[in-house]
């Protein structure tokens, strides 16, 4: 009888760690990810929430748009910038539009890992040659290290 009651008390007691392990989240570099909600200015009330992701070699910059919009598109320039010697320089850049209700997403590819703070900024503009930039129109992402 005591060996029975012994084994099942082993058995439960692997059930119990294999179930923790289960429930059990670490941070990875590899998944790290920034994100920010800032409005773009209270004349337009918008709200744009800026995220940046790792994905293997690849970072992810992506656009989320919410609030009230009366125009179709809203044209933005998106910089993956690395934070070197305390300030961040500009590794690589991409253009678009946001069209409300749908993302906009763009994938920087090849980019080198330097364990190194990473941002994405992204500029909004009213119109596709990026020279009227909208007021409170520049949003960063959180950082994250790459």
């Amino acid at each position: 009888m005591k060996k029975i009651i012994k084994k099942m008390y082993i058995v439960m007691l692997i059930s119990v760690i294999g179930i923790t392990g289960l429930f059990t989240f670490t941070s990875s570099a590899s998944a790290a990810s920034g994100c920010n909600d800032t409005s773009s200015g209270t004349e337009l009330n918008r709200t744009f929430k800026v995220c940046g992701k790792d994905s293997g070699d690849n970072v992810i910059g992506e656009i989320y748009g919410s609030g009230f919009q009366t125009y179709g598109k809203t044209y933005w320039k998106m910089d993956l910038q690395r934070n070197v010697n305390g300030s961040y320089q500009t590794i690589g850049t991409r253009n678009g539009y946001i069209d409300w209700g749908s993302p906009s997403s763009r994938t920087f590819t090849n980019v080198s890992k330097k364990n190194a703070k990473t941002r994405i900024k992204v500029t909004y503009y009213f119109d596709s040659s990026h020279s009227s930039p909208i007021v409170n129109g520049t949003v960063y992402s959180g950082y994250w290290y790459r």
